[in-house]
């Protein structure tokens, strides 16, 4: 069947897309084209009254094109009648589309880098001197997110780090007794958990747990306006919203570490005692000998680079939420992912640091 064309005016109304609707129903057209050429200006009355007749040409199972219509105007009837958007972006002669993509990613990438180094800057700034102003720090609420943030994950890290305690003591033993040296198995453990199992197993729960509530709260609140009406009013985001999470996450990981660090041990220890027969004073004196203060801070210095990452990338992805409960949806997807990365980032930097500094792996 030949294609039926439709020449339309600016005179264009619903009542004429009505007229033209039934003659393409009673002729059984299934191929329609409609020639815009006439319209010189698209007021959106003409924009609305075509989108309206282009819906039920779909509902009818007939295809239609457009010929002669600006392409802004393309734009607001694919929109219109829920359709994808039309494409727009043509590749270019010598365009490499691999290479534009990845430029765009480093583009995007380097910016939030930036947003993120000021938003950190306005944290520390409250974070040091909202004390000294009235009404600058929140210590009511700040002790709240302690308490949500750290009391509440307690269960989960304590769970994680004794199974990985007991998973390391099992696989050391698999391996030491062959030699008969299972009584390295307590500096083993305890050195590979404060040093590193430790941070990072409570660095990723809380960037699972905490993390993403931080940047669901706080997208929902810029979804709903919440965010617009504190700035409205003359109230800093950062002092109001933002520092008490930045502090109670500085102050629970930390201590999260620590408990992860004993738990740890604690699961290496059952295991040694009650399934090899290694005595109890033996296994304690060697993890005393094995690790000392400094193994600690090694850990804690990592548990509060992780915690800054953690906070400050939840609540970066928090206040740029765009797009709704879908968009809150993505932004949670990226906090806990880019979170997971920088972590991972962080604790190769001090793990390497700390080799060539002489802060090594060694048995006493």
């Amino acid at each position: 069947m030949s294609q039926h064309i439709i020449h339309i005016s600016s005179e264009f109304n619903i009542s004429e897309g009505d007229s033209h609707f039934k003659k393409l129903r009673s002729e059984k057209n299934s191929n329609v084209m409609v020639d815009c050429a006439a319209i010189s200006v698209w007021p959106s009355s003409i924009t609305a009254f075509l989108a309206d007749f282009l819906k039920k040409l779909d509902s009818r199972n007939i295809t239609w094109s457009l010929n002669n219509i600006p392409e802004g105007s393309l734009k607001t009837i694919n929109f219109m009648i829920y359709r994808k958007p039309a494409a727009t972006h043509l590749i270019r002669k010598n365009e490499i589309p691999i290479v534009d993509n990845t430029l765009s990613w480093v583009v995007t990438s380097w910016h939030n880098i930036v947003a993120t180094i000021k938003l950190l800057e306005d944290i520390t700034f409250w974070t040091l001197l909202g004390p000294f102003f009235k009404h600058g720090f929140r210590y009511s609420r700040t002790l709240f997110e302690i308490s949500e943030r750290g009391m509440r994950s307690i269960g989960i890290v304590a769970l994680v780090s004794g199974i990985m305690g007991l998973v390391l003591a099992i696989q050391a033993a698999a391996q030491l007794q062959t030699f008969g040296a299972s009584i390295y198995i307590a500096n083993l453990v305890s050195m590979a958990i404060v040093r590193e199992l430790g941070p990072l197993l409570a660095a990723l729960l809380i960037a699972g747990r905490c993390g993403s509530a931080i940047t669901a709260e706080l997208g929902s609140m810029v979804a709903s306006e919440e965010m617009d009406a504190l700035r409205a009013m003359g109230v800093s985001v950062t002092k109001y919203i933002v520092v008490p999470k930045f502090v109670a996450l500085c102050i629970a990981l930390p201590c999260l570490t620590i408990f992860a660090d004993v738990i740890g041990m604690a699961g290496g220890y059952l295991f040694s005692v009650f399934q090899l027969g290694i005595p109890s004073s033996h296994y304690i004196d060697q993890t005393i000998q094995a690790i000392s203060a400094n193994d600690v801070m090694i850990g804690l210095i990592k548990s509060i680079a992780d915690a800054v990452i953690i906070a400050s990338i939840a609540v970066h992805q928090g206040l740029t939420t765009s797009g709704g409960a879908e968009g809150i949806g993505r932004s949670t997807t990226r906090s806990v992912v880019h979170s997971i990365i920088f972590i991972a980032l962080a604790h190769l930097f001090f793990t390497i640091l700390f080799y060539f500094t002489g802060h090594t792996l060694s048995f006493n």
